[in-house]
């Protein structure tokens, strides 16, 4: 919610991204398994409890965040937008998730109830958007944490070694954000 809310602010920033990225030949999906890969790093760092594994394992998961920036303006900047694009980086982007949230899990940095709650409802956050666009009700840009704020969330507080506190609130905000979006959902349809 809050990113989009300058991305109008950021979109010069990220159609030079996209340029720069475009450059060097390869197309946008090469770039989201590549943030994929970055993801599968950061779940491996994490699978280890000690400082250097959550500090780590937090750029690793912001950098596969950037790669989902990359990949998108690399499809603007070249006009190569589709359908089978976005298939991959919204499937990417899931497992990714949910490759992290294992070795938060399996690095013992929460509880696997919180690890749990988390991932349910980070996935609840896309479903309900997802089912929302297929509805006709347009969600983009609503609740408080999309997955842009959760990642940003998890890996400073990972960076700063509050990998726990920064778990439960980023299970706190998927929450709030599926309750919200359903809730939104809901009332457009009523209509």
């Amino acid at each position: 919610m809050v990113l989009n809310k300058i991305r109008d602010t950021v979109n010069p920033i990220l159609a030079n991204i996209g340029g720069g990225f475009a450059k060097l030949g390869a197309p946008p999906w090469v770039w989201t398994l590549f943030g994929l890969v970055l993801s599968l790093v950061s779940m491996s760092l994490y699978s280890h409890h000690n400082f250097t594994g959550g500090f780590f394992g937090g750029v690793f998961f912001l950098l596969s965040g950037f790669m989902d920036v990359v990949d998108g303006a690399v499809a603007k900047s070249t006009d190569t937008i589709s359908k089978f694009g976005n298939f991959i980086d919204s499937t990417s982007d899931r497992l990714g998730e949910i490759a992290v949230y294992y070795g938060i899990l399996i690095g013992n940095w929460a509880s696997s109830d919180i690890v749990f709650l988390t991932v349910t409802f980070s996935l609840l956050v896309s479903y309900i958007r997802a089912k929302g666009d297929s509805l006709g009700v347009d969600l983009k840009g609503s609740g408080l944490g999309e997955r842009a704020e959760r990642m940003i969330i998890l890996s400073v507080s990972s960076m700063f070694g509050y990998t726990y506190y920064g778990i439960l609130l980023v299970s706190a905000l998927a929450i709030l954000t599926f309750v919200e979006r359903s809730v939104i959902t809901m009332n457009a349809l009523k209509r």
